[in-house]
């Protein structure tokens, strides 16, 4: 369903970008030698505004490939979980998926959510390596790991319409 509270962005002054679950303010700002700089909120330079959507897009990519890359390798560490690669999509429909040869995808999006939503995504996948479906036995393996998961499953799916450009 569409929610009427949100808008697609306009990349002015002050428009709020979610990043790890938090709205930062951007600021266009002129002489700025990369397209897009993040320091406790958002610098896009005036001649990339033109390609603002991209810019934000390729930015989100690059912080969605190290972050998640970083919690899979700490959870599969944790509990031994063998996986291939990771790759960063741009999946508008899910949240996650791992595929026969154990490569894991996730899309872009995702970094805008909470880091604790992002955990939950990476074990749900995790998992799937060796529970193929939602099986009583796959939600046990995922509470294992995240007691507490069911609230960042409900957080997504309240909240998935705000993790957008």
């Amino acid at each position: 369903m569409r929610d009427p509270k949100f808008s697609p962005k306009e990349f002015v002054n002050g428009e709020g970008f979610l990043y790890l679950g938090r709205y930062y303010r951007l600021k266009i700002v002129d002489d700025q030698e990369v397209p897009l700089e993040f320091e406790n909120g958002f610098y896009l330079s005036r001649n990339a505004l033109p390609q603002a959507r991209e810019v934000f897009i390729e930015w989100y990519k690059k912080m969605a490939y190290k972050k998640i890359s970083e919690r899979v390798r700490w959870y599969a560490q944790k509990r031994g979980f063998k996986y291939n690669k990771i790759n960063i999509t741009n999946a508008q429909k899910r949240w996650g998926s791992s595929s026969s040869n154990r490569n894991l995808n996730f899309p872009w999006r995702l970094i805008m959510a909470p880091l604790p939503v992002i955990d939950y995504v990476v074990i749900h996948e995790l998992v799937h390596l060796e529970e193929k479906n939602h099986t009583k036995l796959f939600w046990n393996k995922v509470k294992m790991l995240m007691p507490d998961y069911e609230k960042y499953k409900d957080w997504l799916k309240e909240n998935s319409y705000l993790l957008r450009l």
